[in-house]
């Protein structure tokens, strides 16, 4: 279980980052490519509060995982990335 508490300062990474990636490419295999409520999501799925899930969010967006945005009635989604080709050797 996690807790809400991480001790890490501003600008620090989230140790959960790692999981939460790990989290959207088994999203991706699963077939899934828009998520609703991605901050929400993220809450249930690895137990931390509203303030960790949004920086957690945000987190994954800038490195590429998803891109957020809004339905015409203002829901949130996330629309996940798809992974990189993989170049061959």
């Amino acid at each position: 279980m996690h807790t809400e508490s991480s001790g890490a300062g501003i600008g620090a990474v989230d140790p959960l980052l790692a999981q939460a990636c790990a989290w959207i490419g088994q999203l991706r295999c699963a077939g899934e490519e828009i998520l609703l409520y991605p901050v929400s999501r993220l809450q249930r799925q690895f137990r931390v509060g509203y303030s960790r899930s949004c920086a957690l969010a945000q987190a994954l967006a800038r490195r590429g995982e998803w891109v957020i945005g809004f339905t015409e009635d203002g829901t949130r989604f996330a629309r996940l990335a798809l992974p990189a080709p993989e170049v061959p050797a």
